[in-house]
């Protein structure tokens, strides 16, 4: 039996957040990297205008800027569907990330750039970025949350249009954490790893449920009308 697309994507993510993490927790080229990309940020991004700007990038990624848009279409369309399933999901969801980044953060223990140097299992926390995580899988969520509360929001925020959107956020989010030295780069990068899995999982459960909207469904054919019967 071979392994679903969605499987193979699973397991090449988990292989590459696996090497990422062991060359985070052993010196070699990621961390070289991350040095390197450290300076060039203290270097080059101490404007103050600069600051701002990647200040506002990050927003997408605080819990307390995507929590309340969250629960709320989360209530809507569990009151539209009159089930409790979009609001467990969501609520499994925010356990789940919540969990997984606090066991990376203390399994790794990384102590974030504006300390000045680079060190692990030294109480940091740096490692993975929790913003990173939030901005892919909550407002991935909140988009198909809004996706399913009528057919025209649904043809609008058509899948490829959805996925486009995240990527937007998760990526402003995390270059606005990597370029304010609140980050190393494999901080960010882990932190859209463990998202995207946490998201494939929650989208593979379905998190509408039945009788979702979808803007993929082709629009039903009328039936030719069948032929009169004869009379007399």
């Amino acid at each position: 039996m071979r392994p679903t697309p969605a499987l193979t994507l699973a397991g090449a993510v988990v292989l590459a957040l696996t090497a990422l993490t062991a060359g985070v927790l052993h010196p070699g080229w990621v961390r070289s990297l991350d040095w390197q990309v450290h300076l060039w940020v203290e270097a080059h991004l101490r404007d103050e205008l600069v600051q701002v700007i990647f200040t506002v990038a990050a927003w997408p990624g605080q819990r307390g800027v995507v929590l309340v848009p969250l629960l709320a279409v989360a209530l809507l369309a569990a009151r539209r569907r009159r089930s409790a399933r979009p609001l467990l999901v969501t609520v499994g969801m925010l356990a789940g990330v919540a969990f997984s980044v606090w066991l990376f953060k203390v399994g790794v223990g990384r102590v974030a750039p504006g300390a000045g140097r680079d060190a692990v299992h030294a109480g940091g926390l740096s490692y993975p970025s929790g913003h990173a995580v939030n901005a892919l899988v909550c407002w991935a969520l909140v988009l198909e949350f809004v996706a399913s509360l009528g057919h025209r929001v649904a043809r609008v925020l058509s899948v490829r249009r959805r996925r486009t959107i995240t990527a937007l956020l998760a990526l402003a989010t995390g270059t606005g954490m990597t370029a304010l030295d609140y980050h190393w780069l494999s901080d960010t990068i882990a932190g859209w790893l463990i998202g995207v899995l946490i998201l494939g999982g929650v989208l593979t459960i379905d998190p509408v449920g039945p009788g979702r909207t979808s803007a993929n469904l082709r629009p039903s054919v009328p039936q030719s009308p069948g032929r009169p019967a004869p009379s007399g």
